[in-house]
Formats: C-alpha cells, structure tokens, sequence
C-alpha cells in the first residue's frame, strides 16, 4: 500500500510540474548533431555491393534524412582500388563498377571523399574483413507451430568448427522479405555446441504471410563478430523505450572513423529454398 501511495504521489507531483510549464521553450541545437550515415555492403555477388550516403537528422526535425551526393567513394583492397559511382535513379547510393566481387579472406578499405564537411569532416575510412564461407546448407523445412499459429523455418546443415557469427535472412517467392535490419535475424553458436544443425527452428513467418506454393528462401551469411554486435545494438536501439523509466541511448557502434554512424560490411552467403506444399 505504502508502495502505491509513493507511485500516486510521484505521478501527481509530475502533473502539477508539467501544467506549470506553460513558457515555450526553444532548444537550438548545433550543428554537431548532424553526422554522416553510412550504409556499406561487400559481397561476392556483385548485385548486392552499394554504399549508401546520408545525413543524420535533427532529433527534433520532422524533415526527411539527407542524402549526401557527389562524393568519391574508393574501395582497396591491398592491391587494387575501384572507384564507385552514383546512381542516376537514386541520389546518395554508390555501387561498385559491374563485375566487380568481393573475396572472402580478404581485407577492404572505404574511403569517403565529401564535396562539403559533415560533422566536422571530408574524409571518412572504414575497414572490413569477409570472413571464409565455411558454411553450407543441407536444406530447410517449413513446420507449423500449432500453439502460437506460425511457420517456423528450420535448418539442416553442419556447423562449421570454431565460434561462427550467422546474419539470417528471409525471401518470398525470390522477394526479400527482411530488408531493414531490424528484420534480420543473428546468432552466435558459442553455446550451442553442435556439429551438426538438425532442424534449427532460425526465423519464424506468420500464418498469413505465405500461401501454400509460395517459394521460402533462407539466405545465411558469416558476419564478423564486431558486425554481429552492430546488429544486436542496431535493433536494440529501434525498439520502444519508456522515456521515463529508459537512460539515455547507447551509442551503437560503427567501424567508419571521424565519427560517423553506420557500418561498412564484408560477408558472403549462401542459401536453400523450400516450397509451401498444400494440405
């Protein structure tokens, strides 16, 4: 009861504060807020490789993020560099030059060149490792969970030895289906302890969301460790926060230098479908 009385009363005090304030007040914010994003994707299928350029936006700005145009992106890989070129249709994405690939094993340098300063610099470097595809698929199956009435996609497939770092992602009928990174799924097999993966239950689907005949692919990647953890503090952060009872955000981590957010990433991946078969 005294528990109660302390909780009305700490809620009536806040009432009486926040009907107190009825001065407007302006919050002028500097320009140190605003940080240049990068969204950096390296793999050996040369469809997937893009650098994205934005600018963070102001906590208390409605307006949409910017994206940061020609700016000169280069790629080194230790012993060749490529240069990225914009996008005509899209403003701000970069892609590597057609028929370029990353290799697993090998380490890969960004440098960001800016037309104007963000955040206090022109120069942006990142460094990212593509670790060895040791990884392959036996197959998947779709099995219903009849308790809480969804799909849940299973793995079949041998462990590769060593602590290993998986980014799981979702296609429907060759469309992807886990395209923002809240989406995706990660784990680490550090407690798992198997050779084998026998019927992993890795990403769950929703009963409506795929129709018998529906093609379901599962696109397993090996993430480094550092990118793993980006991942796991990315997602945190996007979920809801109580702004009375939650501290203040954590800084996700980034590998881009100078201060920027975003991550800069070197992965490969392999994959295996199924199909939704009838009753």
């Amino acid at each position: 009861m005294r528990q109660k009385t302390t909780y009305l009363m700490v809620m009536m005090l806040g009432l009486v504060m926040l009907s107190a304030c009825t001065e407007r007040i302006d919050i002028e914010l500097e320009e140190g807020y605003i940080k240049l994003a990068v969204e950096g994707y390296l793999t050996p299928d040369d469809s997937l490789c893009y650098v994205r350029l934005t600018e963070t936006g102001n906590y208390f700005s409605n307006e949409p993020v910017s994206v940061v145009s020609n700016a000169v992106i280069k790629v080194d890989d230790g012993t060749d560099t490529v240069l990225l070129h914009e996008d005509f249709d899209k403003a701000g994405m970069y892609l590597f030059p057609e028929g370029f690939n990353g290799r697993p094993e090998q380490n890969y340098t960004l440098d960001v060149q800016l037309p104007e300063a963000i955040g206090g610099y022109t120069e942006y470097r990142a460094n990212a490792y593509m670790p060895a595809m040791t990884f392959h698929i036996d197959s998947i199956a779709l099995e219903l969970n009849t308790s809480f009435d969804f799909w849940m996609l299973t793995l079949y497939a041998p462990n590769p030895p060593g602590r290993n770092f998986y980014m799981l992602q979702q296609l429907t009928n060759d469309s992807l289906v886990t395209a923002k990174i809240s989406e995706v799924n990660v784990f680490d097999d550090e407690y798992l302890n198997d050779e084998y993966f026998y019927g992993l239950a890795v990403m769950g689907i929703d009963k409506e969301d795929i129709q018998p005949g529906d093609k379901v692919t599962l696109v397993v990647s090996l993430i480094s460790e550092d990118y793993y953890n980006f991942i796991l503090e990315a997602q945190t952060e996007m979920q809801p926060h109580d702004p009375m009872f939650s501290g203040p955000p954590a800084n996700v981590r980034s590998n881009v230098d100078n201060g920027a957010v975003g991550y800069f990433a070197a992965f490969a991946s392999t994959s295996a479908s199924t199909y939704l078969k009838a009753k």
